[in-house]
């Protein structure tokens, strides 16, 4: 009896570890190649059309951890430079 509760309780612990969302993560260049920091990056689903929004890093990298499941839209902006939805 005892075996079966512990037995119950770790396949009860185990259930939680599984991970429904996900990350998205990618890095902003110019045409030359040179990262650009400081860029606004928008996710936006394209369902629900809602937006998370961030900023890239000194070396132009940007993360939107755990996003639900989904199709994004991610649109970039840069002053001095052109929108751009990659």
């Amino acid at each position: 009896m005892c075996a079966c509760v512990a037995l119950i309780f770790l396949l009860v612990c185990s259930s939680f570890g599984q991970a429904v969302n996900g990350t998205l993560l990618g890095t902003v260049n110019d045409s030359s190649g040179a990262s650009i920091a400081a860029a606004k990056v928008s996710a936006t689903e394209v369902n629900t059309a809602i937006t998370r929004n961030t900023v890239t890093n000194e070396s132009g990298n940007f993360t939107f951890p755990d996003l639900p499941p989904g199709k994004y839209k991610v649109l970039v902006e840069v002053p001095g430079f052109e929108k751009a939805a990659p």
